[in-house]
């Protein structure tokens, strides 16, 4: 008997739009990164020295264990898997964006910029890489307006607007 995974939405197809690309930085970790805080092996912080002291960019990557990944999700308990084990990665980038001017050398704004991203799932032979990488694709996904990757919903977001202009 075959085990069949199913992520119980289908997609409506975008007219026009067959895949979407969103590029990401191309990071030389060896060499622009530098550990800066270890923890354990449940907690990395890198540092980016390419990066002014005064404004660092970091990234830290965390892993902990969750006893019981279904609480607060609404699953039945007659359709959960018999362990409630899992894991949660986190994923965070602090950075400190510089404004100048270069009519004016006194003039410096500093503006801390952050972003993160957790992942909790099971501790399960049915969760796969490419299963996380689809659930963050859909998640980077849900920041743009439908089949696009120009910025008007990321703006329109950021100014509290949370509803898309399709609804």
């Amino acid at each position: 008997m075959a085990k069949i995974i199913n992520s119980g939405y289908i997609d409506t197809p975008v007219s026009g739009v067959s895949t979407l690309t969103f590029p990401r930085a191309v990071l030389n970790v060896k060499q622009d990164f530098r550990v800066k805080s270890n923890k354990d092996g449940k907690e990395i912080v890198l540092t980016n020295i390419t990066s002014p002291i005064d404004r660092p960019e970091n990234i830290r990557l965390a892993y902990t264990e969750v006893a019981n990944v279904y609480n607060g999700t609404g699953i039945e308990p007659s359709v959960a898997a018999p362990t409630k084990r899992g894991v949660s990665v986190l994923a965070q980038v602090t950075d400190v964006i510089s404004v100048t001017d270069d009519a004016d050398a006194d003039f410096r704004i500093d503006l801390p910029l952050s972003a993160h991203l957790v992942i909790k799932v099971p501790a399960s032979q049915y969760i796969t890489a490419a299963q996380v990488k689809t659930a963050v694709g859909r998640l980077l996904s849900s920041l743009f307006d439908t089949g696009s990757v120009a910025d008007a919903r990321l703006e329109a977001i950021l100014r509290g607007s949370l509803v898309p202009n399709e609804m």
